[in-house]
C-alpha cells in the first residue's frame, strides 16, 4: 500500500516474520523488520527501522543515520512510516550534498 513516499506492505506481512527494505533516489535505503519475542519475554516485540545513505545493503552499511523501534501493531507500522517520511524529509534537504 502506498503511504506517501512509501510503498510498504500491511501490517500481516510483518505478522509472518518478513523484512521490508526499500530506497528512494538510490541513495536513501531503509529497512523494516519485525522483532517478535515469545509472549513469556521480559522485553515486547517490536518493529525496528533501520535508515542509512549510499549505495551499499544494510549489512554492509557504513553507517545508520537513524534506528526506530515502534510497538508491533499496525498502530507501530503507521509510526514506523512518519518516523520514515520525518527522515525522508530530512535527507531531502542534505541529498544534492552526499
Amino acid at each position: 500500500m502506498l503511504h506517501g513516499y512509501f510503498d510498504l506492505p500491511t501490517f500481516t506481512f510483518f505478522d509472518e516474520k518478513n523484512v521490508w527494505a526499500g530506497s528512494l533516489y538510490k541513495t536513501f535505503n531503509f529497512r523494516i523488520e519485525p522483532i517478535k519475542r515469545k509472549p513469556d519475554d521480559e522485553q515486547k516485540s517490536e518493529l525496528r527501522v533501520i535508515v542509512w545513505y549510499g549505495m551499499k545493503c544494510w549489512d554492509k552499511a557504513d553507517k545508520f543515520e537513524a534506528e526506530y523501534h515502534e510497538e508491533f501493531s499496525p498502530e507501530g507500522l503507521e509510526k514506523c512510516i512518519g518516523d520514515l517520511t520525518a527522515e525522508f524529509e530530512k535527507f531531502k534537504q542534505i541529498r544534492k550534498t552526499l
